[in-house]
Parts: structure tokens; sequence; C-alpha cells
């Protein structure tokens, strides 16, 4: 027999792409052009890319994904309960790929490397719907994006739900539901301050008053049940005092106002609390609640010693990671210890940390043989898995306003808090601690001072 007559072998079968069970549901004018949007980006090389990078960021919890373009390749960075992990990178021509797919499937221009662009872009994963928010912009080494991941229904719906211990959400609702004065929430960047101002917001009695809120047209602002929203146009050089003087005809109990602007603004709510016996919640971004009073009278010097008399509380709010509940380990914390920390050694039997490998010596059978640690399939083995809010309720007392009348500075103002009995965010998260919703570990990481830069 010849060779001719021998039967070819079949050429190996390319290995079939199998995509993780994550869903694109790009925005277009209609069903169809949705339609469309997909399966031509269903054909892109990239397509497959893409898909898996956002699937396997969803599997890490990672709520941002951040890809840096340079010359030889793609860094790929997950922030996952705060922190930011490297992963491996990826060869620019995949990156380059991935981030076209991602452009088509958003509706942005992939062609265009250098200008600021910004779309969202739902998405099915898990059962749940989620969105995408991208934003790409060009940098000296190439180009940035980074794509915030966000539930499309809130999972974050009441004080309990972002970790507010009981006792103080009764003193945080009556603050809320109040007459007459000024309550503040505030918070850092990146530290929850958007949830905690809407479930704030949530949390307020507004069935039996009537709520208002006054909003920049440019700045969207949750949308809350009860609460009516009245937007001005500070583009067109419009402020709150815009939509505020058609209000007052409307007689409401509470302005919600996030953002006073001016002084003319100050005035009309001053002359509102006083006169009419209204209430007004606003926020201030600050590091911690005597921050945010100290800056909010800064804003309106010239009015300070009014609002004094009607601030009447500040919350603030620092997110710190949950330990994991399936593999946390607990331990006897001796008496140095918890004298240290200002803990009663007879109430305080048990302490929390992450888990803790043992040392590699130890790390082998009855035979002296290596064995493998398995690791925590909740936390991928990071010993933490989510956050919890720790909070700060500072209310407001006549020796308090005695002392902002004297001194409206920070440092002062603290140390009045403190003789006054304010629970500081180290006494709050020491609670936590103790009731094993954090280790100390993570307390001293999130709530250490700012060392300051030496001087030269």
């Amino acid at each position: 027999m010849g060779l001719a007559d021998k039967k070819k072998k079949p050429a190996p079968a390319e290995p079939q792409i199998v995509l993780p069970p994550l869903e694109f549901k790009p925005k277009g004018a209609n069903k169809g052009e949705s339609d469309g949007i997909m399966i031509a980006s269903r054909q892109l090389p990239g397509f497959p890319v893409i898909t898996q990078l956002l699937a396997f960021a969803m599997l890490e919890h990672a709520d941002i994904v951040m890809l840096d373009y340079a010359q030889n390749g793609v860094m790929v960075r997950f922030r996952v309960d705060g922190l930011p992990e490297v992963k491996p990178p990826m060869e620019r021509e995949p990156g380059d790929a991935a981030l076209i797919a991602l452009k088509k499937l958003a509706g942005l221009n992939p062609m265009d490397r250098r200008s600021k662009q910004e779309a969202k872009l739902g998405f099915h994963f898990a059962k749940e719907d989620w969105i995408a928010e991208i934003v790409t912009q060009g940098v000296p080494t190439g180009e940035r994006v980074m794509i915030r991941i966000e539930p499309k229904k809130t999972k974050l719906k009441s004080l309990d739900d972002i970790g507010m211990r009981s006792k103080l959400q009764e003193t945080w609702r009556a603050a809320l539901n109040d007459t007459g004065g000024i309550v503040i929430v505030s918070g850092p960047p990146g530290h929850g301050f958007p949830t905690t101002w809407r479930v704030s917001l949530e949390a307020a009695d507004k069935f039996v008053r009537d709520f208002v809120s006054v909003e920049d047209k440019a700045k969207a602002e949750p949308e809350i049940i009860n609460v009516a929203p009245n937007t001005f146009d500070a583009a067109a050089g419009e402020t709150p005092m815009t939509v505020l003087k058609r209000l007052v005809l409307k007689q409401p109990d509470v302005y919600v106002i996030p953002d006073f602007v001016n002084d003319d603004t100050a005035k009309f709510i001053i002359n509102e609390l006083t006169v009419e016996n209204r209430h007004c919640i606003t926020r201030m971004g600050a590091t911690d609640a005597v921050e945010a009073y100290c800056k909010f009278l800064a804003q309106h010097k010239a009015l300070a010693p009014q609002l004094i008399k009607l601030v009447k509380s500040v919350i603030n709010v620092r997110l710190v990671r949950r330990l994991c509940d399936n593999c946390k380990q607990g331990f006897q914390p001796n008496p140095q210890m918890l004298q240290r920390l200002g803990l009663p050694p007879d109430r305080v039997k048990t302490l929390y940390q992450p888990y803790i490998p043992p040392p590699p010596e130890q790390r082998v059978d009855a035979n002296g043989k290596p064995i493998e640690i398995p690791i925590c399939r909740r936390c991928k083995g990071r010993g933490y898995f989510g956050r919890i809010g720790i909070f700060e309720v500072l209310t407001i007392d006549d020796q308090f306003r005695k002392a902002a009348m004297q001194n409206p500075t920070p440092d002062f103002l603290r140390q009045v808090a403190k003789k006054l009995g304010h629970k500081s965010f180290q006494e709050e998260g020491l609670l936590a601690a103790v009731v094993g919703h954090t280790s100390l570990q993570e307390l001293q990481r999130v709530l250490a001072p700012a060392t300051k830069p030496a001087g030269r």
C-alpha cells in the first residue's frame, strides 16, 4: 500500500473557548439596536478576553478594575474590599482587543485612545444584574481604563445593612427626625459616604413629614421615596435660592440640601428653622464628625454664630474590612492588651483575627512530607470578606456650642467632645472588634492618623 492510499489524519480541532456565565446588556435606542451591538461585539477577537476578565473580577469580589496600558503590556489591578491587588498582566495585543470590545459594547469610540470617554454598561452575572461604569483616558504612557462595578439594585437599604449598631441607630434616627435644627452627614472619599447619605435619608420618617430636596441638576442624586427632588442649574449661574424661593410656598417640613453653595442659602435656612421650626439635612466631606462641623461653619463664617445654635448632630463613617466568618480565628487577649485598649478583662474573653497559616516547617505530615494548606473558598485566603461601616455620631449640646463660639477649630473641639463623652471612631471600632466583626489589625490600618511628610 502506497503513501497515497493511507488515510490522512484529521487536523486537531482548535480548543473551544468556554465563556463564563456573564451576559452583557448593551444599551441601544431599542431592542433591535442593542441586539445588533451584541452580535457585532461577539465577532470581535477581544470579546472573550473582556468577558473572562470581568467574570474573574466578579469571582474575586472586586468592585473596581483598573487597566493601565503601556508600550510593553497592560497592568491589571482589582480593588477588593477597598484594597488594590495586582493581577497577572496582559500582553498588549489581547489587551487592545479587549478594550476595543469593551468600548464597542459600551457605545464608546474604540479608535479614540486619547480623549476622556465615559459610559455605563449593564451585564448579568450570578443571577443578578450589574452596572459597569467605564472611564477611559489617554495618559502619557498610553491609556488608563477604570471599570467600577455596582449592583443594579442596591443591597444596602437600612442602617442595619451598613453595620450601624442598634443603640447608635436610635440616636441617629432621633437626630434625623428632630425639628428646628441642622443635621450633617459626612465622610471621607472611598469610605461609603454616598451610601451613608442615601441610607440616612431612607431612615428618616418621611411619611408624616413633607421632605423636599434641592439639588444641582449636573450632580445626580439618589432617588429617595417621598423626597421630592427640585433642581437648579449651577452651570447657568443658578443656586439653591433659585428653587427655595418657590418651595417656601409649599411649606415643607424638612429641607434636604446636599450643598448650601453660598451664604444666601444659609440665611434662608436659618430663618426657616428659627421662625418656622423646620428641619434641614445637609452633607460635608470630612475625615471625622468634628472636622465636618468646623468645615461647615468655616464655609459660612459670617453666619457661624447663628449656625452654631442650629447644628444638632453630625455623623461620619469609615469602612473597615469584615473578618471572614468562615475562617476567622479567635484568640484570648492578655490583660496588658485589654488594659491598653481600655477593655474590661472580665467582659472580653475573646478577640478575633484573620486566619494565619502555620509556618512552612509545620506544613508537613507525620512522615515529614509537605502538605498543602487549604485556602478558604469564601475569602480566597484574604482573611476578610466584605466591608462594614464604623460610625461616630457627634451630638451637639450647649457646652459644645459654647466651646465652638470660643474656638471653632477641629483639634480644640475634639478635646471638648472627648471630655463630654463623645465616642470616637477608635471606641466604636473596638466595639466592632469585640463582637468579631473586624480585627485590631484592620482598625489600626484604617484609623491610624495619617503621617505628615517630614520637613526638609
